[in-house]
């Protein structure tokens, strides 16, 4: 049996914690490959990973060595034998895609012999990868084109081959993922694939019958007069001048998500058909904007599990805000691929001026933990060509970062780390179509949307950072997403399909609390009248933007307006603006709505600040640690035995020292005793201090880009 159980993998009767070491075998000299596993074990591993070039094992269409025969770097069948001598398991990332800095992202490039396999894009162009280094890159193929699903067959047929031998139970390998970084080849904008003529008069006109199944249903919703489906192509740019016009827009994106889903299920059920029954996974990129060219709702199911990919950026707070949304919807909250050293064209150069210290690698994993992350496969343990300062060097000498991660890892002898929740009961909503209306880049009608989203959205991230409010981002078409928070901050629109407008007042009723900004919507997502959350509220709002100065709860500062309010009388006005409602709360059942219809982010606006502040005590949410420094990044988790505090200085342009006061109240984190002891497990330091002290307040300091974890641990005397 392999599955995963208590955020760890279950295979057979072995439980294993969900980190693992990416080493490239053709990368690798096979000399060096022994001394590497023995000091990836030494480093406390039970799992290494590698990926599987395509193209470099299939060196001539249906001609594969797998066995070193051509080339001493295909020899994968003795670094699976080797890897089972040394008792580990085995992650394989076999594409097709496999990016990884590699020539054409792993795809042979006979494929790209014919034009009709490739994708292309809105002007009928062909569609290539990119990567973040200057290698070779190729075309994104069509994956539903009958040649390249036969190259594919032909591929995996041989692979699995291979493979059957060393699946468990028979050998190491466990968990496979599927391509890599789903998106086109980072081609992920609206209008930049795939428009292949399979998908202009087949696929999308098929998907659209199964939707709609009557053709004047859908010339009722888009205003046209088609005869047949067959007439109905993709939109190639931007033409919306009423809001009807948008549904042809949802509909294509929909469908993207879709093909997306079908190709990963298509990947996993031809492994499957060869008796390769192992579990499957596919990884999400780094979407620092949130917009992901696929559903979570349709797609993170227990055959195929979704993962995040991690990855230096020089944006601290929008990566913060991609794994907070990867954590608030993923079922096993795991990063398949965390940056271990860096990428360059010139690692002799990238080493020099930009090196990746132990300071900043475990600043980036204990941001990915105090995110909520239980566990990584670190991209790339051992170097290769186009990496430096990985912990291992090509050859298996030890280099700076090994002694960080080996401590990481033995923290799971003291911490159960895949146990530790955040104690934050905050969630900022995510609605996929009003993501999909901003990556159109819409100005008429609902142009306020994108304000919604880039300024408000994303600066309430940093506001509940300041006021050391931990949340996570939940996808409002996950029903499990929802549930993990009390408090919802929902972005709100004159559109919104009706089960989410139903769900918002059901899960209201049932209890939550749920905090709107911007306009009550009066249509669905297919532009039919739809007020279902407007007639709960009894409340109706009417758009005007404008810059107002806002009162609320003794406080006046300018913002910019969305509309006003029209409530009864048993809404509690709480904010005005020259006399009108532009803030209400209102009861709903067991749970309350607030309602407001102007830009909530402060900005660091300390007026702003204050309202939101005031707003989210009368919601009774808990302080449970505060520190006196807005560049502190601070996070408290828990379980039943443990109580963990992070603590980031995220101050890094400067080589100063941030002296800050610390607090944390001991009592409501269920912290028993007196005296407290935080324990930093990685520096092997103790701080030792009273249940008094803390709540009061104790003065720390934090070298700018420096992190702390610390075991907080209380005793009676």
């Amino acid at each position: 049996m392999i599955t995963i159980e208590d955020n760890k993998f279950l295979i057979g009767k072995e439980e294993y914690y969900p980190f693992s070491a990416e080493i490239h075998y053709f990368r690798v000299d096979k000399r060096y490959w022994s001394v590497c596993f023995e000091r990836i074990k030494k480093a406390g591993f039970r799992i290494i990973s590698t990926c599987v070039p395509w193209n470099l094992h299939e060196i001539s269409p249906g001609d594969f060595d797998f066995l070193g025969q051509t080339d001493s770097r295909t020899d994968l069948v003795v670094f699976l034998e080797l890897a089972r001598e040394f008792g580990f398991k085995v992650i394989l990332k076999v594409g097709p895609y496999i990016g990884s800095e590699w020539e054409n992202g792993g795809y042979p490039e006979f494929i790209f012999s014919s034009p009709d396999v490739l994708a292309r894009d809105s002007e009928n162009q062909p569609i290539k990868t990119s990567d973040r280094v200057k290698v070779k890159q190729g075309y994104v193929p069509c994956y539903h084109h009958p040649f390249f699903k036969t190259y594919l067959k032909r591929y995996f047929t041989a692979l699995s081959s291979v493979l059957k031998n060393y699946i468990y139970p028979k050998g190491p390998v466990f968990l496979i993922q599927l391509d890599n970084q789903l998106s086109f080849g980072h081609n992920s904008g609206p209008f930049d694939a795939n428009y292949s003529e399979n998908i202009v008069k087949n696929l999308f006109p098929d998907y659209l019958e199964d939707m709609y199944k009557d053709i004047k249903k859908l010339n009722r919703i888009y205003g046209r007069k088609y005869k047949d489906f067959k007439e109905m192509e993709p939109p190639r740019n931007l033409k919306v001048k009423k809001p009807s016009d948008l549904v042809k827009y949802f509909d294509w994106l929909s469908f993207r998500d879709k093909y997306l889903e079908d190709f990963i299920n298509e990947l996993r059920d031809l492994f499957l058909s060869f008796e390769v029954n192992a579990m499957f996974f596919t990884n999400s990129f780094s979407a620092l904007d949130l917009y992901l060219p696929f559903s979570w709702s349709n797609f993170d199911q227990e055959k195929t599990f979704l993962s995040a990919d991690i990855s230096w950026d020089e944006n601290s707070q929008l990566l913060n805000r991609y794994i907070k949304y990867f954590v608030g919807c993923a079922r096993f909250r795991w990063a398949s691929s965390i940056s271990c050293g860096r990428w360059s064209d010139s690692p002799q150069e990238g080493k020099k001026y930009f090196p990746i210290t132990p300071k900043k690698t475990k600043f980036f994993l204990l941001k990915a933990l105090r995110s909520g992350i239980i566990g990584f496969n670190y991209y790339m343990f051992v170097e290769g060509d186009l990496w430096y300062d990985s912990p291992l060097a090509p050859d298996g000498a030890i280099q700076d970062n090994y002694d960080i991660i080996k401590k990481i890892n033995l923290l799971t002898e003291k911490i159960p780390l895949q146990e530790l929740k955040s104690l934050g009961e905050i969630s900022l909503a995510y609605y996929r179509p009003y993501f999909w209306f901003s990556q159109m880049r819409v100005e008429k009608p609902f142009g306020y949307v994108n304000i919604l989203l880039k300024k408000t959205h994303r600066g309430l991230s940093q506001d509940l950072d300041d006021l050391k409010l931990d949340y996570c981002i939940s996808d409002l078409w996950l029903e499990e997403s929802s549930d993990k928070s009390r408090i919802l901050f929902v972005p709100c629109a004159e559109f919104m399909d009706e089960g989410t407008q139903n769900k918002i007042v059901e899960i209201t009723k049932e209890g939550k609390t749920i905090i709107l900004f911007g306009l009550l919507p009066k249509l669905d997502d297919k532009m039919r009248r739809c007020d279902a959350l407007s007639r709960a509220l009894n409340a109706k709002t009417k758009e005007k933007l404008a810059i107002e100065e806002i009162d609320a709860f003794g406080q006046r500062f300018d913002a910019l307006s969305f509309g006003y309010i029209n409530a009864s009388t048993r809404a509690q006005v709480v904010a005005k603006a020259f006399g009108k409602k532009v803030g209400v709360r209102i009861k709903l059942g067991k749970g309350e709505v607030w309602l407001f219809t102007f830009d909530i982010a402060s900005f660091r606006n300390h007026r702003k600040l204050t309202f939101l502040e005031e707003v989210l005590k009368k919601t009774k949410v808990e302080t449970l640690a505060w520190c006196s420094v807005p560049d502190i990044d601070l996070s408290v988790h828990k379980n039943d035995k443990s109580v963990v505090l992070y603590l980031l200085n995220t101050k890094i342009s400067s080589n100063q020292r941030t002296s800050f006061i610390l607090k944390l109240f001991s009592r409501k984190l269920g912290i028993k005793g007196k005296r407290i002891r935080l324990v930093d497990p990685l520096e092997n330091k103790v701080i030792k201090t009273s249940s008094k002290e803390l709540k009061n307040g104790i003065l720390m300091t934090l070298d700018d880009g420096d992190s702390r974890m610390y075991l907080v641990e209380g005793r009676a005397s």
